[in-house]
């Protein structure tokens, strides 16, 4: 029955690549008329278009930044636009022709291509190389970056993370960012630059080790873990949380800066949707948004480690889900779409579809841009659907078919058609001449806080006070790990867990019983001690919500 249920999975995904290649088609749009322009309430604030060597070539992948809109074309072209403005800011080539897998990466500082097996950090200003690298491992899925590292899937179902390099406004290299990795192991801190001083315009260093394939400083890698999934989607991505959704629904959630190259922090051992999961999921801050083949879409809280909600679409989630502050958008293969509370898995509509009502406009297929008044969605034949955004109700319909490369912005309400000739075009509602972004930014006037001294990820707000408790401690004497843990669970009101789980992944029997002696403490934080007490025994932990899990080190810090 696995066997048959696998193959349904391949056959589905065979079915998905057929669809991406209708993606390939070469059209010659025209550009819109004014009168269907004046129909639609319409604005073209810009056109462009983007090389293209031919009909063989086409889009890739295009994406929508805060202020750019950032292309790859087949041949490998990369081209950066003012999202605005139509601007070409730069453009570029490298690496092989038609060689582009997967879409691109990107951060604040750098854009990250595949091209082969190799990986290339252009500065996001200039287009300049910053560093090429090649990691000797079969990339499995696109990459995933946060300001400081780089995760990358393995074919082998290994998830690797990376320190990337960081340069002055010279192109000298500087070291990599702080992290909890290197304080816990090397017990000082990796250089790093005043925040005035550092810029990542950086030159095209020289050739590494004679090797043309490894330009520049590279990445540094900080750990990996095996999950034993199929890794087809790029990771998500928290504060302190990378995770991970394998293609038969399986999820797993690891700590950012894990030190422990053998030992995963589950968001919740175990959990798994019902069925494969077959289109990329979503996160909203610590909150992840899966659609699956069960047709449901799970709302799952990778801090703390539970289920939120499940709301039943009625068939297959074949387009990832579209998430706005207060709302998601999300397609079921049958039904259409449907807007949901994005807290509580709610349906915000109830459309009247003649003799029965529907919280699914049956119309649309597909999220492609919004603003506070409409959604401008996708019918299966490609023509464009523009809906109420409030009651869901159908108004209006524009045949865009020829414009085959759907561009889906998740960041702002401007509408971007893009066509395999390099056409790319920007519309926008009359009404609203600034962008309006789905997901506000935090603005506080309040200054930044100085870095926590507590060496570990960051627990809730009692935990964190607990943790930070400067206490005194005699030297206590030797006893079962568990006896010391319900001793201070009586003195500090502090939760403890041992994940066994990861205990027994690395042969490890009985960790409960390890012989532990606390050591004194005068005057320091509680989260000090607790890392001075369980390093000598191999054994680290990580707060989650209200509860200090505990785990197994890569190796015990006496043998080190």
């Amino acid at each position: 029955m696995r066997n048959f249920t696998f193959a349904f999975i391949l056959l589905l995904i065979g079915i998905n690549s057929k669809a991406a290649d209708n993606l390939k088609i070469f059209t010659q749009p025209d550009i819109p008329s004014q009168e269907v322009l004046d129909r639609l309430n319409l604005k073209m604030m810009w056109k462009a278009f983007s090389p293209m060597e031919g009909k063989r070539d086409g889009y890739h992948d295009v994406q929508v930044s805060d202020s750019q809109i950032i292309a790859q074309t087949r041949s490998g072209t990369i081209i950066v636009f003012n999202s605005e403005t139509g601007e070409v800011i730069w453009k570029t080539n490298f690496g092989k022709p038609y060689q582009v897998v997967y879409n691109l990466a990107f951060n604040d500082k750098f854009i990250f291509a595949v091209n082969e097996n190799d990986i290339y950090a252009l500065d996001r200003k200039t287009g300049n190389i910053s560093w090429q690298s090649t990691f000797g491992i079969s990339i499995s899925a696109p990459p995933s970056v946060d300001k400081s590292h780089l995760y990358l899937s393995g074919s082998n179902g290994r998830i690797y993370c990376y320190a990337l390099p960081m340069f002055k406004k010279n192109g000298e290299f500087i070291g990599y960012e702080k992290s909890d990795f290197y304080n816990r192991t090397l017990k000082k801190p990796i250089p790093d630059a005043p925040d005035d001083s550092v810029d990542f315009n950086a030159l095209v260093p020289q050739t590494t080790g004679g090797n043309p394939r490894l330009r520049g400083p590279q990445p540094k890698i900080i750990w990996e873990f095996q999950t034993r999934l199929i890794l087809n989607y790029p990771m998500l991505l928290t504060e302190t949380i990378v995770a991970t959704v394998g293609l038969k629904g399986d999820l797993v959630a690891l700590n950012i800066h894990s030190d422990l190259s053998h030992t995963t922090v589950p968001a919740n051992q175990g959990y798994e949707t019902d069925k494969a999961v077959i289109v990329p999921p979503s996160v909203y801050e610590s909150i992840a948004y899966i659609g699956s083949m069960d047709a449901c879409l799970h709302s799952f809280d990778l801090q703390s480690g539970k289920l939120l909600w499940r709301y039943t679409i009625g068939s297959t989630v074949h387009h990832r889900p579209f998430i706005t502050d207060e709302e998601i958008f999300v397609t079921g293969e049958r039904n259409g779409v449907a807007k949901l509370d994005r807290e509580t898995g709610i349906p915000m509509w109830n459309i009247n579809n003649g003799s029965r009502l529907t919280p699914f406009q049956e119309k649309s297929d597909r999220m492609i841009a919004a603003n506070s008044k409409f959604l401008y969605t996708l019918d299966r034949s490609g023509r464009m659907v523009i809906i109420d955004r409030k009651t869901g109700a159908y108004l209006t319909t524009w045949d865009i078919h020829d414009f085959v490369f759907p561009v889906v912005n998740r960041t702002t309400d401007r509408i971007f058609l893009a066509a395999n000739n390099g056409l790319l075009i920007c519309l926008r509602d009359r009404d609203f001449p600034k962008p309006m972004f789905h997901v506000k930014k935090p603005v506080s006037n309040e200054p930044s806080t100085p870095a926590t001294t507590v060496d570990a990820p960051t627990p809730d707000a009692n935990l964190k006070k607990i943790l930070e408790t400067k206490i005194k401690e005699e030297e206590g004497v030797e006893k079962p790990l568990q006896e010391l843990l319900d001793e201070l669970t009586k003195k500090y009101n502090i939760k403890f867990e041992i994940n066994k789980k990861a205990f027994a992944a690395m042969m490890i029997e009985d960790a409960d019983k390890k012989p532990v002696k606390a050591p004194a403490a005068d005057n320091i934080p509680l989260a000090v001690w607790l890392t001075e007490t369980l390093d000598p025994i191999g054994v680290t932990y990580q707060p989650v919500a209200d509860t200090i899990l505990l785990f197994p080190s890569a190796k015990p810090m006496k043998d080190k």
